[in-house]
């Protein structure tokens, strides 16, 4: 059974004191029965309870075997109910070995091992103006949620991983000084991956990073080697209730195969087949004759036109070199009164027990001449009541049925991934609504970000970083403890 560790600031010089329920005493021997725990596990790390305990029972704890009569389980119920819970101390260096953080984790009885945790780390990348660039505000919030939830967290960044000795050199964040503190911590029971781009300089380095947590702690992320939007498409398709939402998509390997995907579906984009947040993205629309290429840096220009097969072809020779891209079929979307198209994020995460839930959802308003919706090339964020209001008056039952069909389609496409990778934690899914109100899934998105909730409802985007903790406690068996129960 799991409790609430509580930490001794003061006995015996910044010991840890783990109380333990009559139950939990029974069944580890302090009460008599059982076998004694005789090592304390934080993360990978353990250390022997021999010569680093002090344990405590009450006072006639250990009766002799009687017939267990109705009065004596009375008598013994009574009196267990009336005792001061058993306790275990660590001594100090006990808990800077292991790396244990200032503020109450959660413990559970394995065996012969008592685990504290979870240890949950966020891998993220350094930030160029601030310690974890536009995230850093974010984490700072979660780790404060943390400790409300007797939660260890850091962040960690690529590279910082030590297998050898079995810990991590992270950033935990102390609120009293608003402070982020480079320490030692220990292996992550968790990790909840924050990175999109890869430079070149630590790419080969976060690819070791990523294999070695895969296989050592549960990975609340859909892996990078998943996370390319064809290989992501390809699990969707094959799903039932997902297939029908999916506008018609082309690997691209060549300046050939955006030829072909365009003769085809006559209005493609093409994409990056790894998220960019909206950028290098190009609209190509066959003309008959020629070509029209819409880039959202030269929305205010018109785009540009391509006279026949040839100048396109020579146009994606180098730009289709280097990276993966697809093509995907282009959606027609939703417009407002004044032309501005719309599109949905609904952000669907794990619950504990296995269930997925829509967290939250918001519009996205592009500029009429965009080319994307994406929020880092300067569409705007909405809520679905408040988008309602720039809708002509016969579209708002479309988009209200839009809405119902988009959630269920983020629905099964969550269930879809997660079939694929069942520590999923969460996916933001994009889906677009055509002028009938018809709901398409245009991408999902692995690490999908709060800027937009954080403008329009920042307790969804609060319910969201807990959520996320909840799910790391249920996935890695700390779930079990009392609601109510508290560290000193």
């Amino acid at each position: 059974m799991n409790r609430v560790v509580r930490r001794v600031q003061n006995a015996r010089r910044g010991g840890l004191r783990i109380q333990l329920d009559t139950l939990m005493a029974r069944t580890s021997g302090l009460y008599g029965e059982g076998a004694a725990p005789r090592v304390v596990r934080f993360g990978l790390r353990t250390a022997p309870l021999r010569a680093n305990t002090v344990s405590s029972a009450p006072q006639g704890a250990r009766e002799p075997s009687y017939p267990h009569t109705i009065d004596v389980i009375r008598a013994r119920l009574r009196q267990m109910i009336k005792a001061e819970p058993p306790s275990i101390e660590l001594r100090a260096s006990t808990c800077s070995r292991l790396h244990l953080p200032e503020y109450p984790v959660r413990a559970f009885l394995d065996g012969d091992t008592i685990r504290l945790g979870p240890a949950i780390a966020v891998y993220a990348m350094p930030g160029a103006t601030s310690l974890f660039g536009p995230q850093t505000r974010l984490f700072a919030d979660m780790a404060i949620l943390a400790r409300e939830a007797h939660v260890d967290f850091f962040v960690l960044a690529p590279g910082r991983l030590r297998a050898r000795n079995q810990e991590t050199r992270a950033y935990r964040y102390y609120p009293g000084r608003s402070k982020w503190v480079l320490e030692d911590c220990p292996w992550p029971d968790f990790v909840w991956r924050r990175t999109v781009l890869r430079p070149a300089r630590v790419r080969e380095m976060m690819s070791r990073d990523e294999e070695l947590l895969l296989a050592t702690s549960v990975f609340g992320t859909l892996p990078r080697q998943k996370s390319e939007k064809w290989l992501l498409h390809n699990v969707l398709s094959s799903a039932p209730g997902v297939q029908p939402f999916l506008p018609p998509m082309y690997p691209i390997r060549s300046a050939e195969d955006v030829l072909q995907a365009v003769k085809v579906l006559g209005d493609v984009y093409v994409k990056p087949a790894r998220g960019t947040q909206g950028q290098k993205i190009t609209r190509v629309v066959a003309l008959h004759p020629g070509y029209l290429l819409l880039k959202e840096a030269q929305r205010n220009r018109g785009g540009e036109i391509l006279k026949d097969d040839e100048a396109l072809l020579r146009r994606f020779t180098v730009a289709t070199s280097g990276l993966s891209w697809i093509a995907q079929g282009t959606v027609e979307l939703m417009r407002t009164v004044t032309g501005a198209p719309i599109d949905l994020r609904f952000l669907v995460q794990a619950r504990p027990g296995g269930q997925a839930d829509c967290t939250g959802s918001v519009a996205r308003v592009g500029r009429p001449d965009a080319v994307t919706t994406n929020l880092h090339t300067g569409a705007q964020a909405f809520s679905l009541t408040a988008v309602e209001q720039y809708l002509h008056r016969e579209q708002i039952s479309q988009f209200r049925h839009g809405v119902r069909t988009g959630r269920t389609a983020a629905l099964a496409a969550f269930s879809a991934v997660a079939a694929d990778h069942p520590s999923l934690t969460e996916l933001g899914v994009d889906v677009a609504l055509d002028r009938f109100g018809r709901a398409y899934i245009l991408e999902v998105n692995p690490c999908p970000g709060r800027q937009m909730f954080r403008l329009i409802d920042p307790e969804v985007r609060r319910l969201s970083l807990q959520r996320v903790l909840e799910y790391a406690v249920f996935s890695t068996g700390f779930h079990l403890i009392a609601k109510g129960e508290g560290g000193a």
